[in-house]
């Protein structure tokens, strides 16, 4: 296309010249500019979309595991729903394998292994003090057996909440000696599979459920003992005190631990330790004192259960015959020891 008639003028006169100039560089620029932004636009919203892409995929990945650690934290929470048979099994998986186990630990002078400190399930890790300590509540059951039922053989002993075997352990020499028969029952299977695998045929152990129900005849048993069970059962603690008492033989012994005023002004002392706070209400840390009848916290998983002494003797005495209810009996308790018998009729 040729210059119009005044571009012309224009050109010719020196300072014009240079004033046209000037515009059709910044023209030009400007349309180099607009070609940069539109070739920058096009990069960024491919650019945009790609990171999207990757974004959503992330997203979806790591929603993905999210999402199962969380079914993992409800299963681990809610492990006594009726999808896992009203017990805490070996895993909560689909397809279920034989679990891992840390070796066992052998001890000289001992007749059975102790359970690598993983499988404790929160009793000491030290082998010399879990072994005292398990010795100590062994000592418990034993002198009850002997004030009430003097040094009988052939015993069938059972116990209720028996873990990995901590006091059951104890009663080996009675086995070998007086021929006692042990048993033991939990509704862990975790510990109960610690015990198959590393623990004589002699010891009869099975996993229970938290409804009250055990897996024995009636009048078969002994002796039943217990520690730490009673102190977090909340609901049907009264339907449980009459199944131990199906399967106990006329005469037989119910030892069980709880939690009375002493455990509760303990939990007091102690208010400030974490282990505490996470597993009692504060209505219980911040009372000095127990100020009512009985107080039961948490839900069927997890709980925590106390009895002023004098309700606890009247509460259980409507379903077993109340022998003594014992202040805490060494220096690593502090829980009261009820030992009720089966009448006779």
């Amino acid at each position: 296309m040729s210059p119009s008639p005044l571009r012309k003028i224009a050109l010719a006169v020196p300072a014009l010249r240079r004033l046209v100039e000037s515009r059709d560089a910044a023209l030009a620029d400007r349309a180099l500019l607009e070609q940069s932004l539109r070739a920058m636009r096009v990069e960024m919203v491919e650019q945009a979309a790609a990171n999207q892409a990757v974004l959503i995929q992330t997203m979806s990945t790591d929603g993905d595991a999210r999402i199962e650690r969380t079914l993992s934290m409800v299963r681990a929470e809610y492990t006594v729903l009726p999808r896992f048979g009203f017990h805490q099994p070996l895993d909560y998986d689909q397809d279920s394998l034989p679990p891992h186990f840390d070796p066992p630990v052998i001890l000289p002078g001992e007749s059975l292994p102790l359970p690598a400190p993983a499988d404790r399930f929160g009793y000491p890790a030290d082998d010399a003090l879990y072994l005292h300590m398990g010795g100590l509540d062994a000592a418990v059951v034993r002198a009850a057996i002997a004030r009430h039922l003097g040094a009988p053989r052939d015993l069938a002993l059972l116990d209720f909440g028996c873990s990995s075997g901590r006091v059951l352990r104890h009663f080996e020499a009675e086995h070998q000696a007086q021929g006692w028969r042990p048993h033991g029952v939990d509704i862990q299977a975790r510990p109960i599979e610690w015990l198959r695998l590393h623990f004589p045929q002699h010891y009869m152990v099975t996993t229970g459920t938290v409804q009250p129900h055990l897996p024995f005849e009636d009048n078969s048993l002994d002796v039943i003992y217990g520690f730490s069970v009673f102190t977090h059962i909340k609901y049907l603690w009264d339907m449980w005190l009459l199944e131990l008492r199906r399967v106990l033989k006329p005469g037989g012994l119910l030892v069980q631990t709880i939690h009375t005023e002493n455990a509760w002004e303990f939990y007091h002392r102690n208010r400030d330790e974490a282990w505490v706070r996470r597993a009692h209400a504060a209505r219980m840390t911040d009372a000095p004192k127990m100020d009512v009848d009985w107080f039961h916290h948490g839900d069927i998983a997890v709980s925590q259960a106390f009895w002023k002494a004098d309700v606890a003797r009247r509460n259980w005495g409507r379903y077993l015959e109340v022998l003594e209810l014992l202040p805490p009996q060494h220096e690593m308790s502090f829980q009261d020891v009820m030992v009720c018998r089966k009448p006779l009729r």
